[in-house]
């Protein structure tokens, strides 16, 4: 295993970045857009004589649940079996999730996206910690 000591900078002290760390970082992103889509109100409608806004899961129902944990689940691959196929998989199918969905929820994953494909690309090893 590599020494992972920082590295300096000009004045600053940078450290390098490892599989582990940004496996936690994506998941925390994917975790943060499904939460965000899910409270914040981004429907709105006109009944009953009064203007109303609605989140996603009053105007799609329980079944967004499913299509939101989709990419937190996808992210949490790396972190339980931290495989470079599993990193591979994971970044292609988490960045095709945020492509064919960008114009609706997909937009909100692709920094999620971002970290899993860095992710596959670093070559540090994939310890857990």
């Amino acid at each position: 295993m590599k020494n992972r000591a920082p590295v300096r900078s000009g004045d600053a002290i940078l450290y390098p970045v490892t599989k582990s760390v940004l496996a936690k970082i994506s998941v925390f992103l994917a975790l943060a857009a499904s939460v965000f889509l899910l409270v914040y109100p981004s429907g709105s409608g006109y009944w009953g004589g009064e203007f109303h806004r609605t989140t996603l899961l009053q105007s799609a129902g329980q079944g967004i649940l499913v299509l939101l944990a989709f990419p937190v689940v996808l992210t949490l691959l790396p972190v339980l079996f931290p495989k470079r196929a599993i990193w591979i998989g994971a970044a292609f199918i988490i960045c095709a999730f945020a492509i064919l969905g960008g114009f609706s929820i997909g937009f909100f994953y692709i920094p999620a996206a971002g970290a899993v494909l860095l992710g596959a690309c670093v070559d540090s090893p994939a310890t857990p910690g």
